[in-house]
């Protein structure tokens, strides 16, 4: 499933995919913002889930 999240620090808008391959083998992972860094989302998956942006933010 495909998650939209606006980041809290920088106000980015990023996308990222939760889906998995294997049914075994998953773990909470963390997703972070691609612009600051900043934890935005977290999977539980067998992936290593990458936020894709869609919008850069305003904030500083």
């Amino acid at each position: 499933m495909i998650h939209r999240v606006t980041c809290d620090r920088c106000g980015s808008i990023s996308e990222y995919d939760d889906k998995s391959i294997w049914e075994g083998n998953r773990e909470h992972e963390d997703v972070e913002c691609p612009v600051c860094g900043n934890i935005i989302g977290s999977a539980f998956t067998d992936l290593t889930p990458v936020a894709r942006l869609i919008k850069k933010g305003e904030k500083n």
